[in-house]
């Protein structure tokens, strides 16, 4: 007899329990930031990456267990040094959450949507995020217990009308942490999927409505992780898991207005 895996969340036979020194990409603001902070509050070590160096020092002030890395994952070709930089100064690396990523909010026939625009959104939300992981990949399946955790969105399973590049990048996204969970049967590596709702962040700015703070994502999101989960969907994520599978037709709908 089968049963329906569930909506929710997929649980692992036991909980994951505490966290190893995590990289968080996309750290210096919205959810990367929310997460690093509450990460940190939970007495886990952050290696905290992204562009910019100032918000970066800020989250580093904010907190012991902070360190802060200044880099730019759209440079594919520098990834495979940056990973072997990290572990040579953080041997104890037992987690990376892949978070960092870009949204054009515009429909492709828009004139201003440019080739390299599109070009951008893919590299960042989806090559580099398969880069990295590959690179970290023989010291996490080294560890004892390891995570990656691939920070996706409900516009992976049903696109925005203004969001087709962002919404492919998020469902492939998804493909490939069910692709490493394939790989990984056996090995301590854990491959988790968020799957993010409507967040408050920089990127999201004068768009949509309901949307929920990002310390509240984070929050979610860690504790899904203690608790064992490989599937972990985020406030209105459940719902969106709900309508795509049993009223699709309604969901496309209310996405295409949104």
């Amino acid at each position: 007899m089968s049963h329906a895996r569930n909506p929710a969340t997929t649980r692992q036979a036991t909980p994951a329990g505490p966290l190893p020194r995590t990289i968080v990409t996309g750290a210096s603001s919205g959810i990367g930031r929310a997460l690093t902070l509450e990460l940190a509050r939970r007495g886990v070590p952050v290696l905290a990456v992204a562009r910019h160096a100032e918000p970066l020092q800020a989250l580093a002030d904010a907190h012991g267990l902070i360190e802060p890395w200044v880099a730019d994952l759209s440079r594919i070709e520098e990834i495979d040094d940056l990973a072997a930089q990290w572990l040579l100064h953080y041997p104890d690396i037992g987690a990376l959450v892949n978070n960092a990523g870009i949204q054009h909010d515009l429909r492709v026939d828009d004139a201003g949507y440019r080739a390299q625009d599109m070009r951008a959104e893919v590299e960042l939300n989806l090559l580099a995020p398969m880069v990295l992981t590959r690179a970290l990949m023989p010291h996490l399946q080294a560890q004892q217990r390891a995570w990656v955790v691939n920070v996706g969105s409900v516009l992976g399973s049903c696109p925005k009308r203004t969001a087709a590049v962002y919404s492919a990048t998020k469902a492939g996204l998804d493909l490939f942490t069910q692709g490493l969970r394939v790989q990984m049967q056996g090995s301590p590596v854990r491959a988790v999927h968020a799957v993010m709702p409507l967040v408050d962040t920089p990127m999201t700015q004068g768009r949509g409505r309901g949307k929920i703070p990002p310390n509240v994502a984070a929050q979610a999101l860690v504790r899904g992780l203690i608790a064992g989960h490989t599937d972990i969907r985020i406030g209105k994520a459940r719902t969106a898991w709900h309508l795509q599978r049993w009223a699709p037709g309604l969901l496309a709908r209310m996405l295409r207005s949104a």
